[in-house]
């Protein structure tokens, strides 16, 4: 049943339901991140975060140096394109700068396990890739994240990682209907495990489709609308990262972005400018420009016609 009271922006819809100390998921590895949930957070002064997703990039370096978060759960955190440092997350990890920030560190298949507990709702997930590494060995890193238990069928034992059920994630994807059922084409990454996992989803959506479209290719489905609280159109809300078939990673944008954050007089001055100096999406693309929206357009690309036929 399509309901349209699932329908909000993303301003209400981070009013709403994220709430200091809340432990918050943003899906998105190389493709479909949530920026402009990440901007509302900021803007909405939200603290004491605990943060996740598998690789923090951007966007945990803006939750860090705005002290939107004092707790990460990822597996890296720093700037690809280059590669180049995050400035935020260096200050806070060398100086407390803006404050002390705990980092639970995972492998990437470790933490896509832990999201895949959280789903399937069990107790722990087993996995062989951790025993013997410094993520698992040193005792400063485990922090009662993994253990070892015996196979109840053998005399084997192996480690295994805990749920992680988020209290709120956010995903953006290509296309969504109203209520809620939303598709994601090109690189998954973390996105359909730790939203799945999550208490409440908000899906953000670079448009939102009749349902007759969601039900043309229903194996596109990444989360089912029954699961989801909010609905956004947000055209460009995963800029500067791709969403495929929609735009392209502003690689320029990223590598200014080490350039122009390393100090916190430069870092001040770019938040103003991206982020606390707009209201809203729509002001940050004027910021962006339309010769920049009009590069990174992604070249129409389409594949060819399955047959569905019964």
């Amino acid at each position: 049943m399509i309901s349209d009271n699932k329908l909000m922006t993303v301003k209400e819809a981070v009013k709403k339901y994220v709430n200091d100390g809340d432990l918050v998921f943003f899906g998105g590895f190389g493709n479909c991140s949530v920026y402009s949930v990440v901007h509302e957070i900021i803007r909405q002064g939200k603290k004491n975060l605990k943060i996740t997703r598998c690789a923090g990039g951007l966007i945990f370096d803006q939750l860090i140096g705005t002290g939107s978060t004092n707790y990460i759960i990822t597996s890296h955190v720093w700037d690809g394109i280059g590669p180049q440092p995050l400035w935020n997350f260096k200050r806070a990890f060398e100086k407390n700068i803006p404050q002390k920030v705990i980092y639970h560190e995972y492998s990437l298949f470790g933490l896509n396990m832990s999201y895949l507990a959280g789903y399937l709702n069990i107790p722990f997930m087993p996995i062989r890739s951790l025993v013997g590494t410094d993520i698992y060995d040193k005792p400063e890193s485990i922090k009662n994240k993994f253990g070892v238990v015996k196979s109840p069928f053998s005399d084997d034992s192996i480690c295994v990682v805990p749920p992680i059920k988020a209290d709120v994630g956010f995903i953006h994807c290509q296309r969504v209907d109203r209520d809620g059922n939303a598709q994601i084409w090109g690189l998954i990454g973390d996105i359909k495990l730790g939203i799945n996992a999550c208490k409440k989803i908000i899906v953000i959506s670079e448009e939102i489709v009749d349902t007759e479209i969601i039900k043309e290719i229903p194996n596109l489905t990444i989360v089912p609308g029954f699961r989801v609280s909010g609905v956004v159109e947000e055209p460009w809300g995963g800029h500067p990262g791709n969403v495929q078939g929609f735009y392209n990673t502003d690689i320029k944008y990223i590598f200014e972005y080490a350039k122009e954050t390393k100090t916190i007089e430069m870092w001040e001055k770019w938040l103003e400018k991206w982020v606390l100096g707009v209201e809203d999406r729509q002001e940050y693309l004027k910021i962006l420009g339309k010769n920049r929206i009009k590069e990174l357009k992604a070249t129409p690309k389409f594949s060819h016609g399955i047959n569905f036929g019964t």
